[in-house]
C-alpha cells in the first residue's frame, strides 16, 4: 500500500504531493496524521494523508516508509480534504495551511491529547461478592478492614466509578481500593474523560412557531439551496434555526451553526440545548487547549451532531452536514486575519457545495454583497418583517451632540439620554449603553507643546485604561505607565482625549450612583468564562446598566431592558474605509433591537452628525433606503461589489529591506501588467497608513480592478506572479477586499 501525504510544511516549493509505503501491518487510513521522514536528512514531519493506492506513481527508487501513525482515528474526512484543495487554489494558500484549519492547532507537535483516569469496576457474581464479604468478616459478624468493606460495598451499588469521584463517597479509601484491587476483588480500568465546557439543561417542551417563523422554516426546508433569512431583530430567528437544525437530525444529517461572537456563545447554546440535548459541541477561542480538543473529538467520533461556534466551526470534522447556519452574517469578525485570509462565508459555500448541504446567511441588517446576491438570486431571500408578540421596533431618538455644547452641557449624557435613564431606574427597568471603544480615552495629549503619547513599537497613539491606571496599545499589547509630566515640554498639561467604555463607566455611577453597572468589552471579558457570567449576571437582575462595545450591539435577549443609548455614533463613522456607513448602519440597528424585547422600547442616539444617511435611515429601521443609496454611492465611486481590492503588505525589521520589496514588487507588476495597466481602477504603493506594528514597518501596494468578466483572469495571472517573488528579510501577504485599510 502506497500513501499520498502531504507534509506539513507550509512553504509552496514543497506544497505537493509525497509518496511513502505504508509498511506491513500498519493501520493507515485517508485523513490520519503520520509522522514522514522528509528530506535528505530523513528528519521526521507530521504529515497527513489524502490519498491511497495498491501502486505507486513515483517511478524511482528507494520510496520512504511512513514511520508511525499519530493518533487513531482520522483527523481529516475526505469532504474536508477536498475543501482544503479548494481553498488552497481560491486564497493562493499552501495546502498545508489549509489543512491545518481543519483541527485544533494544539495537535500538530503532540501539544494536546485524550484526558485519561481511572475508573474503578465491580464485576464479582453475586455469590462471589457474599463470599468476599464472608472472607473479610469476623466469627464476630465485625468487618476486619472497614473501610476496605465500605468501598467494596460502594462499588457495588454503583457498578463503577471515577478514583476521584470513589474518595469523594469514601473519604480516605485509596489504600482500601489498592487492596481490593490487589485481592482481585475490583478492577482498575483507564478510560477517557472528555472535558466538558457546557453546562448540562432540561430539556423544554417543543416550541410553537409564529406564521412569520413557519413560513421561514418551511421555505429554508423544501429543498436544498443558499438562503439570505433578513428577520429584524426580535422575529425569533433562533427558533426557525432550532427548528431547521432539528430538522436535519431526523434525516441522520449533522449541522453546523456560527455565531460571530463568544458573549453570544452561552445564549444560544442554552436555547438548543433545551429543545436538542447533548448532541451538542462547543467550538471557539475561549476554550482551553483540552477543551478544544474534546469537542473536536467529539464530533469526529459522530457523538456529537451538531457545532456552535465562532468562524473557525466552519471546518468542524462533521459527517453529512445538513445544513449550516452563520448567524448575525454581516459581522466581520467572520473574516480571517491570520493566514490563510479566509472568510467563514465564502469557506461555507464552498462546503455547502461539496456536501450538498443547505447554506443560510442570516441578520437583520445583511451585509451589501451578500443582500444584493439575494437581488440577483445567487440567494433566495426569506424575510422575517415583524417582531414576536406583536411588538413594535423601538422607537429611536437622535440627539444631536452639537446643541448640547451650545448649552453647557460637557457631560457624556445628553439631556434626554439622562433623563430616560433616571426614568428606566426608577421604573425598575433595564439599560444599554453602547460604545465602539474600549478603555477610558482614545489617546494622551500634552496641551502645551502637542505631544502625544504613541507606542514605541507601532506607530499608533496608545488608550488609557484607568483600571489598569496605564497606557495600552491596542496593536502590540504593549503597556507603559501614564507621565504625570509631559515628557518633550516638561509642564503638567497631559490630557486624555476621547471616549471609551471605562470612561463611560465611571460617568455613570457617578450620575447614577444607586445603579449597579456592568461592563462588557475585551478587557472585562478576558477570563475563561466570563461572558457567560456578565451575561447572567445581567439576565438575572443583578444588575441595572450594561455598559459594552459591539458585544452587546447583537444577539443578547434580555426581556427587562427597555432603553438602550448610544454614546457616540460618530465613532464608527468616520474612520477610513469605505465600509463606515454600512458598519455604522448595522451598529445602530442591532444595538437598537436590544431594547423592547418583551415591552415597548426606547433608544437614544448621541451623534454630531444627525444629517448622515446612515444614521437617519437607523432612526427609521429603513434597511432597504439605506441599502437603495448605499448602492448609488458604491455604484458611482465604484467601490466593491462594483470593484475588488487587493492589497499586498510588506512587513519586517529592516526598514530599507522591506521598502526595497514593495518597489521591486511594484515595478515588478507595471512590466507584467503593462497590457492592462490603463484598466485599473487604482495602483498605489507605499507606507502603510500605520507604518509601523510591533516593531515591524510596513508598506504596501494597493491594487483595485473593476469586478467584471475579465476578473478571474486578472486574479490568475497575479496569482502567477506573486509566486515568482520571494525576499529576504521580509515577508508580505495578500488580502482581497481587505476589512481594514490601516
Amino acid at each position: 500500500m502506497f500513501a499520498k501525504v502531504i507534509v506539513d510544511i507550509a512553504h509552496s516549493e514543497v506544497d505537493r504531493v509525497f509518496e511513502y509505503v505504508v509498511p506491513e501491518g500498519m493501520r493507515v487510513d485517508i485523513g490520519f496524521r503520520v509522522h514522514v521522514p522528509f528530506g535528505r536528512g530523513g528528519i521526521l514531519r507530521e504529515g497527513y494523508v489524502i490519498a491511497l493506492s495498491q501502486t505507486p506513481e513515483y517511478s524511482g527508487d528507494n520510496i520512504k516508509s511512513i514511520h508511525g501513525v499519530l493518533s487513531d482515528i482520522a483527523a481529516l474526512t475526505p469532504e474536508q480534504i477536498k475543501l482544503a484543495g479548494i481553498m488552497r487554489r481560491y486564497y493562493h494558500t499552501t495546502l498545508a495551511a489549509a489543512l491545518r484549519l481543519m483541527f485544533p492547532a494544539e495537535m500538530r507537535g503532540g501539544r494536546v491529547g485524550d484526558k485519561l483516569s481511572h475508573e474503578l469496576v465491580f464485576s464479582l457474581s453475586d455469590a462471589q461478592y457474599e463470599n468476599a464479604i464472608q472472607t473479610m468478616t469476623t466469627a464476630k459478624g465485625q468487618p476486619k478492614a472497614p473501610k476496605q468493606m465500605e468501598v467494596l460495598k460502594t462499588l457495588k451499588a454503583y457498578g463503577k466509578l471515577k478514583a476521584e469521584t470513589l474518595d469523594e463517597l469514601v473519604p480516605g479509601s485509596a489504600s482500601a481500593r489498592d487492596a481490593l484491587i490487589k485481592k482481585g476483588l475490583i478492577e482498575k480500568r483507564t478510560v477517557e474523560t472528555l472535558r466538558n465546557p457546557r453546562k448540562s439543561a432540561d430539556l423544554q417542551a417543543d416550541y410553537n412557531l409564529t406564521e412569520d417563523q413557519r413560513n421561514a422554516a418551511d421555505t429554508i426546508l423544501s429543498k436544498t439551496g443558499k438562503y439570505l433569512l433578513h428577520g429584524v431583530t426580535g422575529s425569533g430567528k433562533t427558533e426557525v434555526y432550532i427548528h431547521i437544525v432539528r430538522d436535519f437530525l431526523k434525516r441522520g444529517k449533522s449541522a453546523i451553526v456560527l455565531v460571530p461572537e463568544i458573549s453570544l456563545t452561552p445564549q444560544l447554546v442554552e436555547m438548543f440545548e433545551r429543545r436538542i440535548g447533548q448532541e451538542i459541541a462547543l467550538y471557539h477561542s475561549t476554550l482551553t487547549a483540552g477543551e478544544r480538543y474534546d469537542e473536536w473529538k467529539r464530533m469526529a467520533t459522530g457523538r456529537a451532531k451538531v457545532v456552535i461556534g465562532a468562524r473557525s466551526a466552519v471546518f468542524a470534522p462533521l459527517k453529512d452536514v445538513g445544513v449550516i447556519i452563520i448567524d448575525e452574517e454581516h459581522e466581520s469578525s467572520y473574516k480571517s486575519d491570520m493566514h490563510p485570509k479566509y472568510t467563514a462565508h465564502e469557506v461555507a459555500r464552498m462546503r455547502a457545495n461539496i456536501e450538498g448541504s443547505t447554506l443560510v446567511l442570516a441578520s437583520a441588517t445583511p451585509s451589501v454583497e451578500s443582500y444584493i446576491k439575494a437581488k440577483n438570486g445567487i440567494y433566495t431571500l426569506v424575510k422575517m418583517p415583524n417582531r414576536l408578540f406583536g411588538l413594535k421596533l423601538p422607537d429611536v431618538e437622535i440627539v444631536d451632540m452639537r446643541d448640547e455644547v451650545v448649552k453647557g452641557n460637557k457631560t457624556l449624557f445628553s439631556a434626554a439620554l439622562h433623563e430616560a435613564i433616571s426614568e428606566a431606574l426608577s421604573e425598575r427597568k433595564q439599560v444599554m449603553l453602547f460604545i465602539n471603544r474600549r478603555g477610558y480615552s482614545t489617546f494622551v495629549m500634552c496641551r502645551g507643546c502637542g505631544y502625544v503619547e504613541y507606542c514605541d513599537s507601532c506607530e499608533v497613539t496608545m488608550t488609557y485604561h484607568s483600571s489598569r491606571g496605564k497606557l495600552m496599545c491596542h496593536y502590540c499589547g504593549r503597556t507603559r505607565p501614564l507621565k504625570d509630566i509631559c515628557p518633550e515640554c516638561g509642564k503638567p498639561y497631559l490630557k486624555h482625549y476621547g471616549v471609551g467604555t471605562q470612561q463611560v463607566e465611571e460617568q455613570t455611577k457617578v450620575h447614577f450612583p444607586g445603579a449597579r453597572v456592568l461592563r462588557m468589552d475585551l478587557d472585562t471579558t478576558r477570563g475563561k468564562n466570563a461572558h457567560q457570567a456578565i451575561y447572567e449576571q445581567f439576565k438575572s437582575g443583578a444588575a441595572d446598566i450594561l455598559i459594552g462595545t459591539q458585544m452587546i450591539a447583537k444577539g443578547l435577549d434580555f426581556e427587562r431592558v427597555s432603553l438602550v443609548g448610544v454614546v457616540a455614533a460618530d465613532n464608527s463613522l468616520y474612520i477610513p474605509d469605505y465600509r463606515s456607513p454600512e458598519k455604522t448602519f448595522e451598529l445602530l440597528e442591532q444595538v437598537a433591537g436590544r431594547a423592547g424585547r418583551k415591552d415597548p422600547g426606547k433608544v437614544i442616539v448621541q451623534t454630531y452628525s444627525p444629517e448622515h444617511y446612515a444614521i437617519e435611515y437607523a432612526r427609521k429601521h429603513d434597511f432597504e433606503g439605506f441599502f437603495t443609496e448605499e448602492m448609488g454611492v458604491r455604484r458611482a465611486a465604484l467601490l466593491p461589489p462594483y470593484s475588488v481590492f487587493f492589497r499586498f503588505v510588506f512587513a519586517g525589521k529592516n526598514e530599507d529591506a522591506v521598502k526595497q520589496a514593495c518597489l521591486d514588487f511594484a515595478q515588478g507588476f507595471k512590466n507584467e501588467f503593462s497590457d492592462v495597466f490603463d484598466k485599473l481602477l487604482l495602483f498605489d504603493f507605499g507606507e502603510a497608513p500605520v507604518k509601523k506594528i510591533q516593531g515591524q514597518t510596513r508598506w504596501q501596494v494597493l491594487i483595485k480592478v473593476l469586478n467584471d468578466a475579465e476578473l478571474a483572469q486578472f486574479r490568475k495571472r497575479l496569482y502567477i506572479y506573486t509566486d515568482t517573488k520571494r525576499y529576504k528579510n521580509c515577508a508580505y501577504g495578500m488580502e482581497i477586499n481587505p476589512l481594514s485599510m490601516i
